[in-house]
């Protein structure tokens, strides 16, 4: 069983005067893929956003072996349409200081078959396209933990089960979270948080 990458301890968010979590207490495996299900407004997005902004602050998260990266792809894509895909993704990779070599990012556009659009403007992309090149942001890092939001949005049946392949693979080299309301075929759920109720542990 992979170890604890990132424990939460009594953890309490209030908007205004809503209160949307409650002594909530979970902790995250090094791997593995872990769903986060829920009404609307119960929280997941709010959860995700903690997660990315506060986990390396907030005193109700702990990193029992050291804090770690992570990238977040939420329903913003968080791309500049005037730019090119490359470079898009030169931007980001400067954002951490990092460059990628040329057969990795080859690599990563060819997975999610975008190898011959990477000198068009983001804005030349259709949804869907736009979808698959913010996902290749969320790994291109190499994150030990990637925190994802309804990710298959605007996806068309061929590019679902792509990424659902994808992110099966993945799963084993790092920790994935993810916010669905439906769960796509085969994709493979290590674990589940339902928001307001206890967290169910599948096999």
């Amino acid at each position: 069983m992979a170890e604890t990458i990132l424990e939460c301890k009594s953890l309490t968010i209030s908007v205004g005067y809503k209160t949307i979590f409650r002594d909530l207490s979970f902790s995250f495996p090094e791997t593995g893929m872990v769903l986060i299900q829920g009404e609307n407004g119960a929280g997941k997005s709010t959860l995700l956003k903690e997660i990315y902004h506060r986990s390396s602050s907030h005193p109700a998260w702990v990193w029992p072996k050291g804090k770690k990266s992570l990238s977040y792809l939420g329903h913003d894509l968080g791309l500049y349409s005037s730019l090119t895909l490359t470079e898009n993704l030169d931007y980001f990779l400067s954002l951490g200081k990092r460059t990628l070599p040329q057969d990795e990012l080859d690599f990563w556009l060819s997975r999610f078959g975008l190898e011959k659009r990477r000198r068009e403007p983001l804005h030349t992309f259709s949804r869907g396209m736009k979808q698959k090149a913010a996902l290749i942001r969320s790994f291109l890092v190499s994150p030990n933990i990637v925190l994802l939001d309804e990710p298959y949005t605007g996806l068309d049946v061929a590019s679902i089960r792509l990424l659902t392949d994808i992110l099966n693979e993945e799963k084993s080299k790092r920790l994935i979270i993810i916010v669905l309301h439906e769960i796509p075929e085969k994709l493979e759920i290590l674990s589940k948080i339902q928001l307001g109720k206890t967290i169910e542990y599948v096999s």
